[in-house]
């Protein structure tokens, strides 16, 4: 575990220091030359980590490291030349190192007396698995304006920074029952979530937090979109409670520090820098995010009729009690 731990610090720092460097060696080339060597170095790298694994008595958790850390923080600064881009997406793994520095300690259970009345309520799930289109495909849609693109970063990093804090100085564990109730799509997808997901690393919630600086960054952009943004994020809150993924501690600390990297980052910007143009699609850009939200829920269910009801659960269940991966 130490080691897995070591080599995801390594590789989370790689990109942010050997990014600049590659880059500023790739623009000496020739320019018909250069987004070939872009993506021989990416693609390479890649193939040498995991010939790593299999040339070993592994597999060790090197190539998994790379590509889950140092790959997406060096595809980032490729295309985007930004730092700040780059350690936003470097530092998204940390969430798994620390899940397994304090896994083995002591756990604490943030627990009221509201989180015993609520039970676990499959069907919440669906709301819940919307962040990973809400908090990445919304605001890449939606926000144009670059100051206004630094600035969500910035507050993106800073809930991220605050809750890996949190993490380290008050280990949780996730309120999770025994078994999930139920055998339709949302029970199965419940499952695989848990299956997917480490149960540690709850307060505060980086869920709720995501999407209320997502929510929050489209609001500066148009206040329609921004006011149902707002009240999706809400309900993401109660859907980490419903799927027993949080405790009301956890959302309530979530949504605050949200708050404030909004009141720090994003409230100064100005809505009168966007233009009219750009304030008019954003509703359009939205939507596209929701039907792409729908399409993978469509996706999803039909994996759950083609295969058996919780095959993918158990196989991943299987391969994290089998084989050493980094969660």
């Amino acid at each position: 575990m130490i080691e897995g731990a070591v080599a995801a610090g390594a590789g989370l720092l790689s990109p942010v220091v050997a990014g600049p460097a590659l880059a500023y060696a790739i623009e000496r080339l020739p320019r018909q030359w250069r987004r070939t060597t872009e993506w021989i170095v990416i693609g390479g790298g890649a193939l040498l980590a995991v010939a790593a694994d299999l040339w070993s008595a592994g597999p060790v958790s090197g190539a998994i490291v790379y590509i889950l850390a140092a790959l997406p923080g060096l595809i980032t600064f490729l295309v985007w030349r930004s730092l700040l881009a780059t350690t936003v997406v470097s530092c998204v793994p940390l969430y798994f190192v620390i899940s397994i520095v304090t896994r083995s300690g002591p756990l604490h259970a943030p627990e009221m007396a509201l989180d015993r009345l609520i039970t676990v309520q499959p069907a919440w799930m669906l709301v819940y698995a919307s962040l990973y289109v809400f908090v990445i495909l919304l605001p890449l849609l939606v926000v144009r304006e670059p100051d206004l693109i630094r600035r969500a970063m910035q507050a993106y990093l800073t809930v991220m920074i605050v809750a890996y804090i949190g993490f380290l100085v008050y280990p949780t564990g996730a309120p999770r029952p025994g078994g999930v109730p139920g055998d339709g799509f949302a029970a199965w997808a419940l499952r695989l979530a848990y299956a997917i997901d480490v149960p540690y690393n709850c307060f505060p919630s980086l869920h709720v937090a995501y999407a209320f600086v997502s929510a929050l960054t489209c609001y500066r952009v148009h206040r329609g979109v921004g006011a149902a943004a707002t009240v999706w994020a809400a309900l993401i809150g109660v859907s980490t409670l419903y799927t027993k993924q949080h405790y009301v501690a956890d959302v309530i600390a979530g949504a605050l520090i949200a708050l404030v990297a909004y009141a720090i980052f994003l409230r100064g910007h100005r809505r009168n820098t966007l233009s009219e143009r750009e304030t008019r699609r954003a509703p359009v850009r939205a939507l596209i995010a929701a039907v792409a939200f729908a399409a993978t829920v469509a996706g999803c269910w039909v994996v759950y009729r083609v295969a058996p009801a919780d095959r993918a659960a158990q196989e991943l269940a299987a391969v994290r009690g089998t084989r050493r991966v980094p969660w």
